[in-house]
């Protein structure tokens, strides 16, 4: 019975973030930016109401005004949509990734939850959009991203972990399959 525990108390976390959902997603809103990333990340983790939650996340997304945020959102709508089986997800990744208008946090979140999304071969322009985009300045942004946080426990950046996502090894197939986040306490897991 000890082993089914922590497997049940993830499940009612998550029921219960469903349940009340319109509490985080109104904190959304919130003026500090601070609060505002952390409703994206425990709304990701919901297990139900997915349809609300994905239009609450893209409709903060479409205003969001700071960088670590507008990557928390992308990541959060990718993980929702990966959870949910959105299909439409890969494509409105894709299409922020390879955007050079967006922002590089924006371009890079999107590329992570791309590659967590699909399971195909790393296009050459994703490798050029992670090549221009990817830089210390852009790892200070992200170094507080709940999503790389939680698998970027040696403090190597968003560098390593884009460098194990584009490797063809098995890290990049526990990604296809969902090890990952599992595996490093991430994505898959509620943000507690």
């Amino acid at each position: 019975m000890r082993g089914l525990r922590p497997n049940w108390t993830v499940e009612a976390a998550r029921g219960a973030i469903a349940a009340d959902a319109h509490l985080p997603i109104a904190l959304l809103h919130d003026p500090d930016p601070d609060i505002r990333e952390a409703p994206a990340y425990a709304l990701a983790a919901a297990s139900g109401r997915a349809g609300e939650i994905s239009a609450a996340l893209h409709d903060r997304f479409r205003i969001e005004d700071h960088a670590r945020v507008r990557a928390s959102l992308v990541l959060a709508v990718a993980q929702s949509a990966r959870e949910h089986r959105h299909e439409d997800a890969a494509a409105f990744t894709r299409a922020l990734w390879s955007d050079p208008a967006r922002p590089a946090e924006v371009r890079v979140g999107a590329a992570l939850g791309w590659l967590c999304l699909v399971e195909d071969l790393v296009p050459d322009d994703l490798r050029a959009v992670l090549d221009a985009c990817v830089t210390p300045e852009l790892d200070r942004v992200m170094a507080s991203v709940p999503w790389l946080g939680r698998v970027d426990r040696d403090g190597a950046g968003s560098t390593r972990i884009l460098r194990q996502l584009l490797d063809p090894d098995p890290f990049r197939r526990s990604v296809a399959d969902g090890r990952l986040w599992a595996e490093a306490e991430g994505c898959a897991d509620p943000p507690f």
